[in-house]
């Protein structure tokens, strides 16, 4: 087998000068919520029941399957017991339902709706149904995997009373600028018009860096997210619990149409809670005179204070995302409670529907969906469409993203299976041996005229140690074209890769991860790794 090193990677083993193009085949899945007028989920429809129409135009049904925690099912998870030190980010799962996220997010959301909103949460997992499986993130300036998929509620309020209440610095809203300004008026600026103007510029152009800042950050980790729950099949609900973010048509509506491709793409349904409940907007005993009493009478306060216009763009991020991932938006109302409860419920029984698209053309634009059943009386929910990008899994800046998802303290990435086989020194001045093994099967692979086809792979490990002080890396990457005696090999055998990393005794926490540079798929996973020490000759 041949591998190169990243620092080599312009010897390339494949023919350059042969035109090459990727091939694919794609898939789209839809999660169909099916209920009477009651509310309650309808069992027990076939694919004949349904009629999947694509930008208007019949789509055969290819694939058809009832999930709910009522429904029974022969499908179990295989289960496998790995060698010593031998690893993998496989994890076997079969949910009958969708599987539960609850995502408590401190870098949109202010202090008091913090202290609220974990206390609700708290309450909500005190009454944890027996059958929901539920794992709890965290966002602040990063995503926080806080516990795993559990249905022990005792062990999940554990973690989540130690979720914190205090907002990330990152975190502005619009009443703090106003504020900020009637200081400002108060202190004597108003006597000089064109020091406040340009003190007034400041302010909110600084907000809107704060705002498009979480913008990034956001979208990032719902990235992160989708690209973690990937191994899991089926529905997952991810209850997005946030003050919100206000949507910005430069900078928002980009990042959540790639996002929402990619949520889709995993099967992830986003239902955002509102924390902030029934929002009031007024002036109340903290706010400033001088802020009630502008020199614009025809305008609020709260228009004046930009809260009106930051309530609106909070909601339509939330409606705009719940909507392109098939969830539910939750917002105008007290009881949070309630609302992580109904997001669970509501997307626990649902039919998946698979077909492959007449439509060829991978553009990148929205193509809409329709899904109509036969029977009478019934309410149908699922995702108005989808966007028709290439590569769903994949980025713009993959370098850029494999390095995120390398970062210790993101969660795994299980969008490429991998296994890890790592192997201590025998003796103190030795190597640590690793050796990843792939499917190939998991690939995209280029073609090239002579008939040779190449995979791009990049492998890569990282080493911390116990005070997460980075240690070191290594990387390879492989790219060799391939005859189809070559290719059918690796079919079977898996593409393989050995790497040596030279480390002093101690403890360290091993990253070790490989991106498929032609899909965008990331497979991570961690490892602990002990270095003794060289023994003392007698």
């Amino acid at each position: 087998m041949l591998a190169e090193k990243r620092h080599s990677s312009q010897s390339s083993a494949r023919d350059d000068s042969a035109a090459t193009f990727k091939t694919s085949t794609r898939i789209v899945l839809l999660d169909v919520l099916v209920t009477d007028k009651a509310g309650k989920p309808v069992h027990g429809l076939k694919a004949a029941d349904f009629t999947v129409l694509e930008d208007g135009k019949a789509q055969q049904v290819r694939g058809f399957e009832e999930r709910g925690p009522e429904v029974s099912s022969s499908r179990h998870p295989p289960t496998f017991i790995l060698p010593p030190n031998t690893y993998t980010n496989y994890m076997a799962s079969y949910e009958r339902g969708a599987i539960n996220i609850l995502l408590f997010d401190s870098l949109n959301t202010d202090r008091q709706n913090l202290a609220n909103a974990r206390q609700q949460l708290l309450l909500y997992l005190g009454k944890l149904p027996s059958n929901a499986r539920v794992s709890l993130f965290t966002l602040d300036g990063e995503l926080h995997l806080i516990h795993s998929f559990t249905d022990d509620s005792s062990e999940l309020i554990e973690a989540a009373k130690q979720l914190s209440s205090t907002p990330h610095p990152m975190f502005s809203k619009a009443r703090d600028t106003s504020e900020e300004l009637a200081l400002a008026k108060e202190g004597g600026l108003a006597k000089s018009p064109r020091m406040y103007r340009a003190m007034a510029q400041f302010l909110w152009g600084e907000q809107e860096g704060k705002e498009e800042s979480r913008n990034l950050v956001t979208m990032e980790a719902l990235n992160q997210m989708a690209r973690s729950l990937a191994i899991f099949p089926g529905r997952k609900n991810l209850i997005w619990i946030s003050g919100g973010l206000p949507f910005d048509p430069t900078t928002t509506a980009p990042l959540m149409q790639k996002t929402a491709a990619l949520l889709a793409a995993t099967q992830v349904a986003v239902y955002p809670i509102d924390v902030r409940g029934v929002a009031y907007l007024g002036a109340d005993g903290a706010t400033r005179s001088s802020e009630i009493y502008a020199p614009v009478l025809t305008e609020s306060y709260e228009t004046l204070s930009g809260q009106s216009d930051e309530l609106l763009q909070v909601r339509e991020t939330m409606l705009g995302l719940a909507k392109l991932t098939g969830g539910r938006a939750y917002y105008n109302r007290n009881d949070l409670q309630s609302a992580i409860s109904d997001s669970v419920k509501s997307g626990s029984n649902y039919y998946t529907l698979a077909y492959r698209p007449q439509n060829e053309n991978w553009n990148g634009k929205f193509r809409k969906v329709a899904i109509k059943a036969s029977l009478p009386n019934v309410k149908v929910q699922c995702r108005p469409g989808y966007y028709a990008a290439p590569d769903p899994l994949g980025s713009s800046d993959i370098d850029r993203t494999f390095a995120l998802a390398m970062q210790p303290t993101t969660p795994m990435s299980t969008a490429l299976i991998i296994k890890v086989q790592v192997l201590p020194p025998k003796r103190a001045e030795g190597a640590t041996q690793i050796d990843f093994l792939v499917d190939m099967h998991d690939l995209s692979l280029t073609e090239s005229t002579d008939h040779r086809r190449a995979p791009d792979v990049l492998f890569v490990a990282a080493v911390w140690d116990t005070k997460g002080k980075p240690g070191g890396s290594t990387s390879a990457t492989y790219r060799q074209a391939l005859s189809p005696a070559d290719l059918e090999s690796l079919m079977r055998t898996g593409l393989q890769l050995h790497q040596e990393m030279t480390l002093t005794p101690g403890a360290y926490q091993l990253r070790l991860g490989v991106v498929d540079r032609l899909s965008g798929k990331i497979g991570t996973l961690d490892a602990p790794l002990t270095v003794e020490p060289k023994q003392a000759t007698k």
